[in-house]
């Protein structure tokens, strides 16, 4: 993972340059941000600074991002739709902060949060898995755990199947619920149909432990998309079986003192809160683009 992680750092050193991403020292707090106005962009990074290691000559081994691919997932998925474009770079930026932030050699599974509803977790989760399974060699699942809302299944236009609902209850093997998808990394597990059982009991159950340990030894990255922490208490559960906890913010409309209110809550249940993603943010960033001939 260490290896990886510098050459994606160096890969990606000019594109996060022109990316102008605002950091925050804590939930809230802002140190920087980019004069954003305009187009909305999806996610930005604004996460507490990482320590990174000193840089180390390395060859980039992302896969080629023009590449097209057959699959028609929903709009939102830019990171599959538009490969080469600039709010895409913006997830590839996020990667390599994520990337810095780990343990070389880790297996990681990372749990996505927000505040309330509709900040966007569903979305940076699907279209950070997808840039991360750009990465040779670097198998990652995207797992839904808002059984809820479902939204994985419906951001990837899957087919009706068992998910991780039917896995919990014993109707249907992991294999059977984990969908393949045309990027050769990628893989998904939707949240299924809870029916009417209690889902915090369920997560709290010994094969929900075992469900996970059998993740993290199968798959590189795990990327787990749980429910809203003022809507649910489930990421509580949820979290303990992770590496960390990345809150999602939706700029301009969540206000503030609910974010710290949710980081202090998964901080109390002794959950890492690794950083925060800011989606919605307004901001021309269509000159960042790829020209054609910037495409080799």
């Amino acid at each position: 993972m260490g290896r990886i992680a510098d050459a994606i750092k160096k890969a990606d050193a000019e594109r996060r340059e022109k990316l102008r991403v605002g950091v925050i020292g804590d939930a809230g707090t802002a140190r920087s941000t980019a004069d954003l106005r305009g187009a909305s962009a999806p996610a930005l990074l604004v996460a507490p600074p990482p320590t990174i290691e000193s840089p180390r000559s390395r060859s980039a081994i992302t896969a080629e991002p023009s590449s097209p691919l057959n699959w028609d997932v929903h709009s939102s998925v830019v990171a599959i739709r538009d490969r080469t474009g600039a709010i895409t770079e913006q997830y590839r930026a996020v990667r390599t902060w994520l990337l810095s932030r780990l343990t070389p050699g880790e297996r990681s599974c990372i749990a996505f949060t927000s505040s309330v509803p509709r900040e966007g977790k569903s979305v940076t989760t699907a279209n950070l898995a997808a840039v991360l399974a750009e990465v040779r060699h670097m198998s990652v699942l995207a797992v839904d755990c808002d059984f809820k809302q479902s939204s994985l299944a419906k951001l990837f236009q899957l087919s009706p199947g068992p998910g991780l609902a039917e896995v919990l209850t014993g109707k249907a093997h992991l294999n059977e619920a984990i969908r393949s998808t045309p990027l050769g990394n990628l893989s998904i597990l939707p949240a299924g149909d809870i029916g009417g059982q209690n889902t915090n009991e369920l997560l709290h159950s010994r094969i929900t432990s075992r469900v996970f340990d059998e993740i993290r030894e199968r798959y590189h990255f795990a990327l787990v998309d749980t429910p809203p922490v003022q809507r649910s208490s489930d990421v509580g559960v949820i979290g303990t079986l992770c590496t960390g906890v990345i809150m999602v913010v939706r700029m301009h409309e969540t206000a503030t003192h609910v974010v710290r209110q949710s980081v202090r809550w998964l901080q109390t249940n002794n959950l890492s809160v690794m950083g925060c993603v800011a989606a919605g943010c307004r901001g021309n960033v269509d000159r960042y683009a790829y020209e054609a001939d910037e495409r080799d």
